[in-house]
C-alpha cells in the first residue's frame, strides 16, 4: 500500500485482551490505515515481546509510526501506558477491547452520569439496550470517563478508567463517519460491547462512538469516529486502569465505582474571578426577567425555553424543569436576604396564586399547564409531586421561623400526603405516573 505521508491517518484496534492472563498478552492486534478522503484499511499485527509487561506492535508491513504497550500492576489494579511515536505525520485512533468472563445476557452496565443499568428506562430516541446492546462513547458525554460492567451472577464488577489532564479540545468539520480533529483533543472514548455473548470493555483514544452518537436530546445520528493528527517525531502518551471487585447487587456496585472514581480523580475546586455574591446576584436576574403575572398562577418561565430569545412561554410547571415553586422559595429567602422587595412579591404571588388556583380536583398539584393551548396535562407523576411538596414545606418552615403563618397551605399538603398513602404499593414503592382519579 502506498502511504502518503501529511495525509495519513490511522485506526488502532487492539484485539481482545484477557485481564486475568498472568502476562496480559492481547490476542489480536489490528491497525486500520486511513488517508483523509479514502476508506480506513485495516491491518493486522502482531505483539513483540520486549520484556515482562512491555510489548511492540508490529505489522507485515512497514508503519510510520512506533507503539509501545506496557502493562503494570498498581494496587491491585492494572494500569495500561500506551506510547504512540510517529516516524512520520499521521493521524491516528487508538482502541482497545478487554474480555470480561462475563456473559452479556448476565451484565448491567454503569457509565457516569449517563448509562445505568440497560438504560430500558430512556426515551426510544436515547442510547438504550432498545436500540443496541453494545455502545461506544466519548468520554465527556460522561461525569467521569469510565466503564464498568456488573455481573449479577457472579457479584463481581470489572470497570476501566481513562487517566489524563483532560485540557484539550478540537472541533471537527463533520458530525458523523470517519472525521479528523482541527487539533489536539484530550477526549477518547469508553463503552462496551457483546462479542459472541460475552462482555468486553471497549476504549480508545480520540473518540470514536457506535453505533449511533447522541448528538443532543433524543436525537441518535450515524457513528463518529474521530483521528488526531501526530507530527513526525511526536510522541502522546495513553493511560487506563483496569479493576475488578466484588458487589452484592448492582447499587453496590455504583457506588464503590464511584468512591473509586471520586479517589481517582481527586477533583479539586475550580478557580474562578467571581465571587458567590456575584453569581447569585447574575442569577438573580431570572426571577425578574421570567416572572409571568398574567395568568391564573403566576410563575417563572423556564420550559420550552428559546435560548435565542429567552422570551417566556405559557408554560407553568411545578418541579422538574419548571420547578416554579421551589424557584419562588429561593426568590422569597434571596430577596429578603438582599433587601428586594421585587423579588419577595413576585414569589408571595407565585404562593398564594397556586394556592387558590394550583390544583387538581383531587387535591393534587396541577403539574404542568400550557396556557395558551388551554391545556393542563392529565398525567401526574410522583416526582413533580413530590418535588412540590419539598417546596412548600421550605416555604412554611421559612415563614414559620419568621412567625408567620399558612393553614390553607398546610391543609393542602396534607390532602396531597394522604394521597400518596393512597397511591403508595404494598412493597412499599410508589407509581411513576398516575391519573387525579388514582389509575
Amino acid at each position: 500500500m502506498r502511504l502518503k505521508r501529511l495525509f495519513l491517518g490511522i485506526m488502532l484496534s487492539v484485539g481482545i485482551v484477557n485481564i486475568g492472563a498472568a502476562n496480559y498478552t492481547p490476542e489480536n492486534v489490528s491497525i486500520s490505515l486511513k488517508v483523509p478522503g479514502n476508506d480506513a484499511q485495516h491491518y493486522s499485527l502482531t505483539l513483540q515481546k520486549q520484556q515482562d509487561g512491555v510489548y511492540t506492535c508490529q505489522s507485515s508491513e512497514q508503519l510510520p509510526l512506533v507503539i509501545t504497550r506496557q502493562v503494570v500492576d498498581k494496587d491491585g489494579k492494572q494500569r495500561i501506558n500506551v506510547v504512540i511515536t510517529a516516524l512520520d505525520t499521521v493521524y491516528f485512533n487508538y482502541g482497545e477491547q478487554i474480555k470480561t468472563g462475563y456473559r452479556h445476557s448476565d451484565c448491567q452496565f454503569y457509565m457516569p452520569g449517563f448509562w445505568y443499568r440497560q438504560n430500558l428506562r430512556s426515551p426510544e430516541k436515547a442510547p438504550s439496550f432498545h436500540i443496541s446492546d453494545s455502545w461506544l462513547v466519548r468520554e465527556d458525554r460522561l461525569s467521569t470517563p469510565l466503564t464498568a460492567a456488573f455481573n449479577s451472577s457472579k457479584g463481581k464488577s470489572m470497570s476501566v478508567i481513562r487517566i489524563d489532564k483532560f485540557d484539550k479540545e478540537a472541533l471537527a468539520t463533520h458530525k458523523e463517519g470517519e472525521v479528523i480533529v482541527s487539533g489536539e483533543t484530550s477526549i477518547g472514548y469508553t463503552g462496551f460491547e457483546n462479542i459472541g455473548g460475552m462482555t468486553v470493555l471497549s476504549y480508545g483514544f480520540p473518540y470514536k462512538e457506535a453505533p449511533k452518537t447522541y448528538i443532543r436530546k433524543l436525537t441518535l445520528a450515524p457513528s463518529v469516529e474521530a483521528f488526531q493528527l501526530l507530527r513526525k517525531g511526536d510522541s502522546i502518551t495513553l493511560t487506563w486502569e483496569l479493576s475488578e471487585i466484588d458487589a452484592a447487587d448492582f447499587s453496590e456496585c455504583v457506588q464503590r465505582t464511584w468512591e473509586y472514581c471520586y479517589d481517582t480523580n481527586r477533583p479539586q475546586p475550580v478557580n474562578t474571578p467571581y465571587t458567590v455574591d456575584r453569581m447569585k446576584d447574575v442569577l438573580s436576574n431570572f426571577f425578574v426577567e421570567s416572572y409571568v403575572n398574567t395568568t391564573p398562577t403566576h410563575y417563572y418561565s423556564g420550559v420550552e425555553l428559546k435560548t435565542a430569545t429567552c422570551a417566556s412561554t405559557d408554560v407553568a410547571e411545578v418541579g422538574f424543569v419548571g420547578r416554579t415553586l421551589l424557584n419562588a422559595f429561593n426568590a422569597l429567602e434571596y430577596g429578603s436576604q438582599q433587601n428586594r422587595p421585587e423579588l419577595v412579591n413576585s414569589a408571595n404571588s407565585i404562593f398564594d396564586t397556586y394556592l387558590t388556583n394550583g390544583f387538581s380536583p383531587a387535591g393534587f398539584f396541577n403539574e404542568v399547564v400550557h396556557y395558551n393551548r388551554d391545556f393542563k396535562e392529565p398525567n401526574l407523576s410522583i416526582r413533580r409531586q413530590s418535588e412540590g411538596v419539598y417546596a412548600i414545606l421550605n416555604y412554611l418552615d421559612y415563614e414559620k421561623q419568621h412567625k408567620r403563618k399558612h393553614p390553607e397551605w398546610e391543609k393542602r399538603l396534607k390532602v396531597i400526603l394522604d394521597s400518596f398513602l393512597r397511591l403508595q404499593n404494598a412493597d412499599g414503592s410508589f407509581p411513576r405516573k398516575f391519573k387525579d382519579d388514582f389509575s
